[in-house]
């Protein structure tokens, strides 16, 4: 900032006149600004695309209601805190980046510790966990919920039909359905009687 004794306002260039307490001020404008266009500023839009695509299939095979309760508090809506927590996960040319740390639930309620998982020759999966027993954030009667992306169609989550398993039953068992040599990308999480407070997922790739 700078002064000057001629009492004139206004913009000349990239310089502004302006008057403060009866005394005439000079102050700059920058001399350049952020390309809407750049290489960056394309791969964050396209990002941004890849991602609400991704989330807008997820919310159609499972209730928007769980990203939704998981932001409250938070001051941000389901859809905000899911392009928080997964927008870097997505790559600008429309692909998966990581899918180990893509989050597709959100919430409270105690991940499945000690996840582990066995796959028969017919594709069938056994699935193991610890019952976190005397957890407040682990209730018996949370509900196992299994969602799979195929590699092959990866913007295609299924929610695995026929699981009733429970936190306390520890073990339960389902079929893959995919073709040979497609790998299949397996997400875990519990929610609660109300189907809405969740767990974050738990990721096994098989």
């Amino acid at each position: 900032m700078a002064k000057t004794d001629q009492q004139i306002r206004g913009k000349v260039g990239n310089t502004i006149f302006y008057r403060v307490d009866g005394e005439t001020r000079v102050r700059s404008t920058a001399a350049d600004f952020r390309d809407a266009n750049s290489d960056d500023q394309r791969s964050l839009r396209s990002r941004l695309r890849v991602a609400t695509s991704f989330y807008q299939r997820l919310v159609g095979v499972i209730s928007r209601e769980i990203w939704k309760q998981a932001a409250n508090g938070t001051g941000k809506n389901g859809f905000n805190l899911f392009m928080k927590e997964n927008m870097l996960v997505f790559n600008a040319d429309g692909k998966i980046g990581d899918f180990s740390r893509l989050s597709l639930t959100a919430g409270a309620l105690q991940e499945v510790n000690h996840l582990e998982a066995v796959v028969d020759d017919e594709d069938r999966v056994t699935l193991t966990w610890d019952g976190d027993a005397g957890l407040p954030s682990a209730g018996a009667s949370d509900r196992l919920g299994v969602l799979v992306l195929y590699g092959n169609h990866s913007f295609s989550p299924v929610l695995v039909d026929g699981i009733e398993a429970t936190r306390a039953d520890r073990v339960t068992a389902f079929r893959l359905k995919r073709q040979p040599g497609i790998t299949a990308h397996v997400y875990c999480f519990f929610s609660g009687q109300d189907g809405k407070t969740c767990s974050p997922t738990q990721y096994l790739r098989l």
